[in-house]
């Protein structure tokens, strides 16, 4: 079992998982990297990262193992803890990115940048921005709330945690 300090442990090293989740990437182009490569180097000896190259835009998806299963996409991060249920989640959710039946919402307000939660609905042109926030943020961060405060333009205000 890896023992990275700062990261969730469980049920087994997620490294062990290399090979499977490959398989499940083997349409996708993939480069793998590890701990010996400076973009890496924050990573343990053990661990390893693919990064899934995105074929309609310069935004790739970013898979650790490490201590736990980690993804990045856009400015949303995953956080998956190593037990079999945490990986099921982790490769649903990949698999839903590189589909396109999920993205990354983020949320911004005068201050800039307030989180990103990962949203598998796809809203039209005239969506309802603060119920699709609502029903995103609360589905992945169900600790944390939002509350529009204004109607008038997208001003929408993450407003705590609970």
């Amino acid at each position: 079992m890896i023992t990275d300090w700062n990261s969730p442990q469980g049920d087994f090293d997620p490294t062990e998982k290399q090979g499977e989740l490959l398989m499940l990437l083997s349409g996708q182009q993939v480069t793998v990297h590890t701990s010996a490569e400076d973009d890496f180097d924050y990573m343990e000896n053990e661990d390893v990262a693919f990064v899934v190259k995105n074929p309609h835009s310069e935004e790739d998806l970013l898979i650790e193992l490490c201590g736990e299963f980690s993804v990045f996409f856009e400015k949303w991060h995953g956080e998956y803890p190593a037990t079999e249920e945490g990986y099921a989640q982790m490769t649903r959710d990949v698999q839903a990115v590189l589909a396109g039946s999920a993205g990354a919402l983020s949320l911004y307000t005068e201050d800039g940048w307030q989180g990103t939660a990962l949203c598998t609905e796809k809203p039209g042109p005239d969506a309802d921005a603060a119920g699709l926030l609502e029903r995103c943020w609360n589905a992945e961060k169900p600790h944390l709330y939002t509350v529009v405060l204004e109607r008038g333009g997208d001003s929408i205000v993450l407003a705590g945690i609970d």
